[in-house]
């Protein structure tokens, strides 16, 4: 490890340089998607939580638009985001866990988009590349200069959710050597220790469902299969691991077709197009994003295809509504993987009972609230984009109810819910290692090394 010289700071022009050289540096190393990016001047919105400690998260809180974010994402994005800050507040609430220490959070929206995800993580490190020094600057009225607004650094990450997101936030955040743990991003790519050897996730590879469709499809003798993924490393690396796992069962494939990730109605209409070109394959291997799943079985409503294939899907689509909901019939039949997981009992508690007049921490859940109970929340924050559309739309009361007999608890609320408490219970073992007897956050603990903490906490954590 290099030394580090201590007791100078870079002047502001120096700052400046720096800034622009990681700039440069993240020109060079991230190969962006085809795709737009809105917003980029818009100012970052964050969930938080004040605290001593902060851990950063990254969550789909709006769905992908065509050329902006598109419309909250409930499950997939509040539900999940909410997750983290109920785990975080069950941490805060157990003195057994970093006695002293409030552990805070700071959670983006991705928009299930990995260019603006990586404009988000932004957030993240600057702390570690903005090093302001007050004696660098000079006041004309001689009074003690101090910055209006100081960067809090994170001593880790939790997300992304899609692989393609967590794939571009990991190659910035190794960087700076601040540790990730995803819930949700599944991609193969991602046990690449050598290019990203600051992840970790507490769900299973892609390798494991692609072996898994393996065996249905030969539990059920078919041998000729076609199959439908989404572009991006999710729906890529699981497909060649599926294909590879078939070839030595003697499964053939009649074909294998890719959804862009600027997926338009006349896209998922040609993919139905193409299957029907192979009128002997009825059997159809699905390993797609959310919004693809959706997408396609509306296309083969569309058609009118009821009972004319038999859909094999991976756990994007698992046991959500979404893609079913308005397409009851050519979805019948379908079987489709989820990974296994508890429902967290607390959690359900927690989040059946949030109410947009008290819930101040999370930005965007007065626009879910909206959109979930189709009402306008007005004079509060601009209406949804239903409601805002809508001039009949009724009047939120703020007392209305989720109704979970039609959903469930989102699948990966328990992976959230471990991230959380990995992160908790390393901090609390380094805590316990570098501040012995000592109650809050010790000097050796005022900023995180990130590499010890994954190194030899993070990785060694263990609990139930």
């Amino acid at each position: 490890m290099t030394s580090r010289a201590r007791g100078h700071r870079p002047a502001l022009w120096q700052l400046l340089v720096a800034i622009r050289l990681a700039s440069a540096i993240a020109d060079y190393v991230f190969q962006p998607l085809p795709e737009p990016v809105a917003n980029v001047t818009a100012p970052s919105v964050a969930a938080t939580i004040i605290g001593d400690i902060i851990i950063g998260g990254l969550f789909p809180v709006h769905d992908k638009g065509e050329k902006a974010c598109g419309s909250i994402n409930a499950d997939r994005g509040i539900e999940r985001l909410e997750a983290m800050l109920f785990t975080i507040d069950e941490i805060n609430n157990n003195s057994s866990i970093l006695p002293g220490i409030k552990l805070g959070a700071s959670a983006f929206d991705t928009c299930g988009r990995a260019p603006y995800a990586l404009e988000q993580s932004l957030e993240f490190i600057r702390a570690s590349i903005t090093s302001l020094d007050p004696t660098e600057f000079y006041c004309s009225d001689g009074s003690k200069a101090s910055a209006k607004q100081v960067p809090t650094a994170v001593a880790g990450v939790v997300g992304g959710s899609y692989s393609t997101v967590s794939i571009q936030v990991a190659n910035l955040l190794r960087l700076f050597k601040i540790p990730q743990i995803s819930y949700a991003s599944t991609s193969a790519a991602l046990s690449d220790k050598t290019r990203y050897d600051y992840f970790v996730r507490t769900v299973p590879p892609d390798t494991l469902q692609a072996k898994a469709l393996v065996d249905i499809v030969l539990e059920f003798n078919w041998t000729y299969v076609s199959i439908v993924h989404s572009e991006g490393e999710y729906g890529e690396s699981g497909t060649d691991f599926f294909k590879q796992e078939a070839k030595s069962k003697n499964i053939c494939i009649a074909a294998d077709i890719e959804i862009s990730l600027i997926a338009t109605n006349s896209v998922y209409d040609q993919v139905i197009k193409e299957l029907l070109d192979k009128p002997e394959a009825t059997v159809v291997i699905v390993f797609v994003r959310i919004e693809d799943a959706t997408g396609l079985l509306n296309a083969a409503s569309r058609k009118n295809l009821t009972g004319k294939f038999v859909w094999v899907a991976s756990d994007a689509w698992g046991y959500r509504l979404a893609p079913v909901k308005n397409n009851p019939l050519v979805a019948q039949g379908a079987i489709t993987l989820e990974l296994k997981s508890s429902p967290i009992l607390k959690f359900e508690q927690y989040f059946l009972n949030l109410n947009p007049r008290t819930n101040k921490r999370n930005p965007w859940f007065i626009e879910y609230w909206e959109e979930e109970h189709k009402c306008a929340w007005n004079g509060v924050v601009p209406k949804s984009a239903e409601a805002a559309t809508k001039t009949t739309m009724k009047a939120c009361k703020g007392d209305e109810r989720l109704n979970r007999k039609i959903t469930s608890q989102e699948s990966k609320v328990q992976f959230i819910y471990d991230a959380v408490y990995a992160f908790a219970h390393a901090l609390d073992k380094m805590h316990r290692d570098l501040c012995p007897g000592i109650i809050g956050v010790c000097k050796r603990m005022e900023k995180i090394d990130g590499e010890k903490l994954l190194r030899e906490y993070l990785l060694n954590v263990s609990f139930d």
